[in-house]
């Protein structure tokens, strides 16, 4: 599930995509808010899962801008049985969505968050319309605008397909290696070429050059450590221009697993992507009165036109209030955000020629240093905290663009081994890596 934080920004840095919708207070005693729902929540099954968040709605007076909405007096606070009701009414076949809260930091206002689920092996159609609302026997697919509406052409299909059938290759190959019960495959020794390593150190450069002017404690420096994830594709024929990468940006982060992805995009002008010394480059640490802001939400990343992605990001276990940052690292956290990247790389690599081009990807995690690995969530996994003594360690794979999507697991288990490791031998099981994997794409976030 997405975190308290990553909630609260979706409400004070609003920002319509196909896995993210807003949409006024719903009566669910009637039909109409039902099927408004429905539709939402069907459309982004479709697109592979997502939020819909309640309560904001377009103000005129601000350009039309999203602003917060209070709930009316006569609308009593939404519970799960009342969503899952009125989406299972209208979609077929029905899904499971969760249900979450957060107050809006400038308003005050209570907002609700419907957690739609992705992964589904079948197109989520409608089961009945609604005059004016929904039609029946219909599918519908988030589209640009964002809107939800009907796939019409081609192009449309073909993603509601693909996502579907992605889905049903992951259950299968889950079933195999259920089967098999095998070790991971060690991964080929990884020995970065000289450009990769120059694109590396230009990018922690240019970091440290937009961060000089911060004092020093300030989240956006990640004063506590951080993990950088950086990928070449090897053998590609370039991007022909920003125009073109930055689109191919865009459809790999059509799928998303999380509430924050790797290469998170913004629309707010301070924290948009934008061309930098022939790159695309988005930082999300300037002090725009964000609520809450922390490391883990103050990314940097860069990526190049031949082929090339770099990421540097905080930990999420320093932005949990009941846990002294510095002092944890969540047990699963390194194969849910990592594994996500590696997914992200697998479609942005498949847009460019050869489709199927080897990846190689590199991981540096800092500020280990008496961290305990634990979980955030008490009671999970752990009742023996394990210490690291190292301050840092380097990773690296190496593997296609078919391999990263189809034998994630196999790829993210010898190559995380190393990072566990480091706190007092831990011996990472390949059972976690596998659960924790679908788990995290099937969104169960």
């Amino acid at each position: 599930m997405p975190t308290e934080q990553e909630l609260r920004l979706l409400l004070e840095i609003p920002s319509e995509t196909l896995s993210v919708e807003y949409k006024s207070w719903l009566a669910l005693s009637d039909n109409a808010g039902r099927a408004n729902l429905a539709k939402a929540a069907i459309a982004i099954a479709n697109e592979g899962g997502g939020i819909i968040v309640l309560g904001m709605r377009e103000d005129t007076t601000e350009g039309g801008a999203l602003s917060s909405q209070r709930r009316p007096a006569g609308l009593s606070r939404y519970s799960l049985d009342e969503i899952n009701a009125a989406i299972s009414r209208y979609a077929e076949p029905s899904f499971h969505c969760g249900l979450m809260f957060a107050i809006h930091p400038g308003s005050g206002q209570e907002h609700a968050f419907v957690i739609v689920p992705g992964g589904t092996t079948v197109p989520v159609m409608s089961r009945r319309g609604c005059e004016g609302v929904i039609a029946a026997q219909r599918c519908y697919v988030r589209k640009p605008g964002p809107r939800s509406e009907e796939p019409f052409t081609a192009e449309e299909w073909r993603g509601v397909m693909e996502r579907c059938l992605n889905a049903r290759r992951e259950n299968m190959l889950d079933a195999i290696r259920l089967i098999v019960q095998g070790r991971g495959t060690p991964v080929p020794q990884v020995d970065p070429d000289q450009p990769f390593n120059d694109f590396r150190a230009r990018a922690r450069e240019r970091w440290n050059t937009i961060v000089a002017d911060l004092p020093a404690q300030d989240p956006a420096r990640m004063p506590l450590g951080n993990y950088e994830l950086s990928f070449e594709l090897v053998g590609v024929v370039p991007a022909q221009g920003l125009a073109q990468l930055r689109s191919r940006l865009e459809e790999a982060r059509r799928i998303k697993h999380t509430g924050w992805g790797p290469f998170v995009a913004l629309n707010r002008q301070a924290l948009q992507p934008r061309a930098v010394d022939g790159q695309i480059e988005a930082w999300l640490g300037p002090d725009v009165d964000r609520f809450n802001r922390d490391s883990a939400h103050s990314d940097f990343w860069r990526a190049a036109p031949a082929g090339l992605l770099y990421l540097r990001r905080g930990y999420d276990e320093d932005s949990v209030e009941r846990i002294q940052p510095g002092t944890l690292l969540d047990v699963t956290m390194p194969i849910w955000r990592v594994g996500e990247a590696m997914l992200f790389a697998s479609r942005f690599a498949q847009q460019f020629q050869p489709e199927n081009s080897e990846i190689v990807v590199t991981c540096r995690y800092t500020g280990l240093q008496a961290r305990r690995l634990g979980a955030v969530e008490p009671g999970r996994y752990f009742s023996v905290d394990r210490i690291c003594h190292d301050s840092e360690v380097d990773l690296a794979a190496r593997a296609t663009a078919t391999e990263m999507n189809d034998n994630l697991v196999e790829i993210l288990h010898p190559m995380l081994a190393p990072l566990y490791e480091r706190f007092e031998f831990f011996e990472l099981p390949l059972a976690l890596v596998r659960t924790e994997t679908e788990r995290m794409r099937q969104n169960r976030f």
